[in-house]
């Protein structure tokens, strides 16, 4: 059977002819589509993340550390009438030939039994000079129980000083002397760094 002049073949047969722009419209929706379709599945997936029941929760920030703490200065008074410069480092200068000095109260409360250790730095403008450091017990503006060792101070280096003792009177407070004894050559003596804490290293018998 032949074909004519003027056959043309079925609908269903022939073939699709796209334009180029077609073509690349085409490609360009495929390629929206997926995009949206990204981030759709993005937010959900975040949307889950976030409202998810039991997801732990973000470490709070680390806490700042604690500023350091500082031991307040000595309030030291006068004794026997010494000049008394409350500087730091504090210090005295003797104003006649007695015992004169210095005195800081309150610097811990007293446990019967116990065993507390004063130390401090002093230093002194004449070489030789002689002082005496005591701890001791008060209350009521009386003295009570008190141990005392003697530095000799042979120049005007600073010099490290320790005395102990033991707590014998229940309701008191240690205090901390230093004083020029009577004698002494007289100078401007200078104290630093004190300190007065219960002791696990000394052992003092009491009578």
């Amino acid at each position: 059977m032949g074909r004519g002049p003027n056959w043309h073949p079925p609908r269903h047969l022939a073939s699709v002819r796209r334009s180029r722009t077609d073509a690349r419209e085409h490609l360009v929706a495929e390629w929206l589509l997926a995009a949206v379709a990204i981030v759709l599945t993005i937010a959900v997936l975040v949307g889950q993340m976030l409202g998810r029941p039991g997801a732990p929760a973000p470490d709070p920030p680390a806490a700042a550390p604690p500023p350091e703490t500082t031991r307040p200065p000595a309030a030291w008074t006068s004794v026997g009438g010494a000049r008394v410069e409350r500087t730091v480092p504090a210090g005295f200068t003797p104003t006649g030939p007695g015992n004169q000095g210095m005195a800081a109260a309150g610097m811990a409360g007293c446990t019967p039994g116990r065993v507390y250790a004063a130390t401090l730095r002093v230093r002194a403008s004449q070489p030789g000079t002689l002082v005496q450091v005591t701890l001791l017990e008060v209350a009521g503006g009386r003295r009570f129980a008190a141990d005392t060792i003697g530095a000799l101070l042979p120049d005007r280096g600073w010099r490290r000083v320790e005395v102990a003792h033991e707590a014998q009177r229940p309701g008191t407070a240690l205090a901390v002397e230093v004083v020029l004894p009577r004698g002494s050559p007289r100078a401007t003596v200078m104290v630093d760094d004190l300190r007065v804490e219960a002791s696990a290293t000394h052992r003092i018998r009491s009578g």
